[in-house]
């Protein structure tokens, strides 16, 4: 019985790998020559969940995946520190309330790992947080719309991701007179 459990055990390690391979090879050719972040996350501070949680998170490939980048394309590790707290328009440091993020210095509103990201992107690209440089981005970013609209916190997590993936995420400023 021990030695069918180690030959499936291997077989499934050897599936993910294989699978891990071909994904990071389809993102480096799908991205040729753009410079790929990846935030430098530690398991250790994650497993403090529960059981089935923290056996999610070590099974987890992240490094895998960032080490099989880092041979077929550019990769920049990127500090996570405060990426959902700190506001990616003014740079001011926030508490996120549930799902979404609220500046209380300029005013911004936005879901919170769309703030994070777009903090994750200005780090990436050597950037600090700026109302000017922000305004800039959005103009160029064409799948942002401004909007009034708050997020809805009554959704779960999977819904939100597959509405974040649309084509257009929205982002609310503060009207200026």
């Amino acid at each position: 019985m021990r030695k069918i459990l180690v030959k499936y055990s291997k077989r499934e390690r050897n599936r993910a790998k294989d699978f891990t391979h071909k994904i990071t090879t389809s993102i480096a050719r799908k991205f040729k020559g753009y410079l790929h972040g990846f935030k430098d996350l530690e398991k250790e501070r994650m497993l403090n969940e529960s059981k089935s949680h923290n056996r999610d998170i070590a099974k987890s490939n992240w490094k895998t995946i960032i080490s099989f980048m880092s041979y077929k394309s550019n990769v920049k590790p990127l500090n996570p520190h405060n990426s959902t707290k700190r506001c990616s328009r003014c740079g001011m440091i926030n508490a996120p309330k549930g799902f979404s993020y609220e500046c209380r210095y300029c005013g911004l509103g936005a879901d919170r790992q769309l703030n994070a990201s777009i903090n994750l992107y200005l780090q990436m690209e050597g950037f600090t947080p700026s109302p000017k440089l922000f305004d800039e981005l959005l103009k160029a970013w064409r799948w942002f719309t401004l909007t009034g609209e708050k997020a809805d916190e009554s959704s779960d997590e999977l819904e939100r991701s597959l509405r974040l993936m649309n084509s257009k995420s929205y982002i609310n400023l503060p009207k200026t007179t």
